[in-house]
């Protein structure tokens, strides 16, 4: 097994660095299952030239998006910690091979996360939780054709891990009624689109990814930013969008795209 991860690997750390297009992977370099798609993961992000892990982040999290691809489980990757910004943020569009957002809630985590010996659900979640931000996810496709994606592929290339915009923590969010919280998105003068920040099941995707990091041995630490899926479909950037996301009067997260 190890000598595919590293062969797997390298080839994608060999994609990432001629600018090639995101594919499937062929039969031969295809993971048997997510637990070693995991282990080519970790090997990609150690070749990267990308620095530390600064947290995690939840890609195909929507029980329609599971469906589609006939997975039972979302999917992860890890976020660069270089990669995390705060808002107002600048993107230069070059430095990406295809740039999309996606509007996520954030959680920062807290020294609690460390304990493993504790099953999280959401009536105890907000333990492990010391920040909850608004934020945009940058995701980095690599040209993707979307139709057909192989989630193994995907979870072996970092679920496309681009980085994070940040905005500033919700004041005593322990006290806030998310029922009651809408994620607004802005972009350019555009009709607004809004819904209930909990669509998304962000405290439920949060639950589950800690499980599975815990149960995989994955480093957790208090202070790693996890984003858990996006209440809006994702979308393409281009040079002059500026785009903002909106928790009702909780604060926001901007960027503009050059």
């Amino acid at each position: 097994m190890t000598s595919k991860i590293e062969k797997v690997s390298e080839f994608i750390f060999q994609s990432h660095k001629s600018g090639d297009a995101f594919l499937n992977l062929e039969k031969d370099m295809k993971p048997q299952d997510f637990d070693e798609a995991y282990e080519i993961q970790k090997r990609l992000r150690q070749k990267l030239p990308r620095g530390p892990l600064g947290g995690y982040k939840i890609a195909l999290s929507s029980k329609i998006q599971q469906d589609y691809h006939k997975i039972t489980q979302p999917v992860y990757g890890g976020l660069f910690k270089k990669e995390i910004f705060h808002s107002p943020k600048t993107i230069v569009l070059k430095d990406y091979h295809r740039m999309s957002v996606e509007f996520e809630l954030a959680f920062e985590l807290s020294d609690r996360i460390t304990d493993s010996t504790i099953n999280r659900h959401p009536k105890n979640i907000f333990s492990d939780i010391s920040n909850v931000m608004p934020a945009i996810e940058l995701v980095d496709d690599r040209g993707a054709n979307y139709e057909g994606l192989d989630p193994l592929s995907l979870a072996c290339d970092n679920a496309w891990s681009g980085g994070l915009v940040l905005g500033d923590p919700i004041c005593d969010w322990k006290e806030k009624d998310f029922l009651n919280i809408q994620s607004t998105c802005e972009w350019n003068q555009e009709p607004k689109l809004t819904t209930n920040v909990l669509d998304a099941k962000p405290f439920e995707n949060l639950c589950w990814l800690i499980n599975e990091l815990h149960s995989c041995q994955n480093e957790l630490k208090a202070g790693m930013i996890i984003i858990t899926g996006s209440v809006f479909k994702v979308r393409q950037a281009k040079t002059g969008d500026k785009i903002n996301h909106i928790l009702s009067d909780h604060g926001n997260v901007s960027i503009e795209v050059i």
